[in-house]
């Protein structure tokens, strides 16, 4: 009898579990690299006034060229814009509206990483964004 009743109640819970699972994010107005098959999530948001700063990878480079940054937003819009870093991997989107945007950062041969940039008037005049790029597996 108890066999059965905690085979019911794992049953039961199951579905459950599976219903409680977010939904993988809309990506198709990002690009995608041919190699892309892993893409990191940082989870903390920028909180910036402007859109700038520096990309690197784990490789021990100071700054990456050509990677693709795309940002979407404001808020629940669906405008995307991008830039590509330079020789330095910098990067700068001037003008945003303020409000919530994600990003994505994409190059071929490295895993592309997503999250928030919250382009705020009340950000500190000096924070940037560092993002870091891991080798593509």
């Amino acid at each position: 009898m108890k066999l059965s009743l905690t085979a019911g109640l794992l049953f039961l819970a199951t579905p459950f579990a599976w219903a409680q699972t977010a939904p993988p994010p809309d990506l198709s107005d990002f690009t995608k690299s041919p190699t892309e098959h892993i893409i990191d999530q940082i989870e903390d948001p920028f909180r910036v006034r402007t859109v700038m700063g520096t990309i690197t990878t784990t490789a021990g480079e100071e700054g990456r060229a050509d990677v693709l940054l795309e940002i979407e937003g404001p808020n629940d819009e669906r405008i995307v814009r991008h830039t590509l870093t330079d020789k330095h991997g910098r990067f700068k989107i001037s003008k945003l509206p303020e409000g919530n945007y994600r990003f994505k950062a994409t190059l071929y041969g490295f895993q592309s990483v997503m999250g928030t940039i919250i382009v705020s008037k009340h950000a500190p005049a000096t924070a940037d964004i560092r993002i870091e790029m891991r080798p593509g597996v």
